[in-house]
């Protein structure tokens, strides 16, 4: 039987309005466009209570989490925004000034956090529900939403994230930093200063190339199919 996971409050989480942004949304390049067409990237983190520590109460982790995340978002305004279709170029961006980061907290009381974390043969039903939707399958879409998830002797964290965003890697970037200021000791120290600067990229053809890889896989925008691999 699926697990029953109820969501109990749903709110947007934006950047600080001190924090400096991009001045103009972030075209897509080439190396970006083919992405977006493709399956979200999803993340569930368990933690399990008294595996290593004692999980506060759930309304001091999701006040954490959410405090924390306002100013993760500072240094990685690409995740509050949204992907925009410029229709006079035939352009995709991100827009970083639009949106926040959906936040839902949820309360899933009938799953087991140990149980979840520890077996074998992974429940994957239970863990689709840890993670939120994405509104992804039209233009302008969300690059990110997060879940927090009250269960049974633990705490579950899903994020969803555009793959024309962010790839496996950065993925993890973003969710180390967000841990770091959570703790309360942020990563402005740890990392070089990040660029969205696209200016930076050198690639043949260019803007153009981008639009031709566009076309080649989301031909119908702002309207797109998510591919399934």
């Amino acid at each position: 039987m699926p697990p029953s996971v109820k969501i109990t409050e749903e709110a947007r989480v934006a950047v600080p309005a001190t924090a400096a942004l991009p001045p103009a949304p972030i075209r897509l390049s080439a190396l970006d466009a083919e992405w977006l067409a493709l399956p979200l990237i999803q993340r569930v983190l368990i933690f399990v209570d008294g595996a290593g520590g004692i999980i506060p109460p759930f309304a001091s982790v999701v006040a954490a989490l959410r405090a924390s995340l306002v100013e993760t978002l500072a240094r990685f305004p690409p995740l509050a925004g949204r992907i925009v279709h410029l229709p006079a170029t035939g352009d995709a961006a991100i827009d970083c000034a639009d949106g926040g980061v959906r936040f839902l907290v949820a309360e899933a009381g009938d799953v087991d956090a140990a149980r979840l974390a520890g077996d074998e043969d992974h429940d994957t039903e239970a863990f689709r529900q840890l993670v939120p939707d994405l509104d992804a399958g039209r233009l302008p879409a969300e690059t990110m939403a997060a879940q927090v998830t009250w269960l049974r002797g633990g705490v579950a964290l899903g994020v969803a994230m555009h793959h024309a965003v962010v790839d496996g890697s950065s993925v993890w970037r973003f969710l180390q930093a967000w841990a770091a200021a959570c703790r309360g000791e942020g990563d402005a120290d740890a990392a070089p200063p990040r660029t969205f600067d696209r200016a930076a990229l050198k690639l043949p053809g260019g803007e153009e190339l981008a639009r031709s890889v566009l076309r080649k896989y989301t031909p119908n925008l702002p309207v797109h199919r998510m591919l399934m691999i």
